[in-house]
């Protein structure tokens, strides 16, 4: 018997099963992304949802001097706001605790009027 010269039966065999397996993985995945796109959903973020609060155990909103605006807040920590206001001109911060609805002094923006440089 001759052997005719050739590729081996089992590289054959190798080269039609990965083959094989290619085309399954590749309509696995195409399947899998296809499942994902059509259920969806928006994720949610339950540190960024706060619970309700009722009306009635709001803290009270903080009394601002007659004619004085309020220009920025900013969040110091948690129960602590920064209030940027203006009042005739001058520029000062005041601290709002806002479990308590207090507002605590802060510190004026004004330069110093003697013209010293700090």
């Amino acid at each position: 018997m001759e052997q005719t010269p050739g590729t081996p039966k089992a590289l054959m065999a190798a080269v039609i099963g990965m083959g094989i397996l290619i085309v399954v993985g590749t309509l696995g995945l195409v399947g899998v992304i296809i499942h994902r796109m059509g259920s969806h959903t928006p994720p949610t973020n339950a540190a960024l949802s706060a619970p309700a609060v009722p009306l009635q155990d709001a803290p009270a909103r903080p009394v601002l001097p007659a004619g004085t605006h309020l220009i920025n807040m900013a969040r110091v920590r948690d129960d602590l706001l920064a209030l940027h206001v203006s009042t005739n001109g001058e520029e000062r911060i005041l601290l709002w605790q806002v479990s308590t609805g207090r507002l605590l002094p802060g510190l004026d923006t004004a330069a110093p009027s003697d013209g010293a440089t700090p």
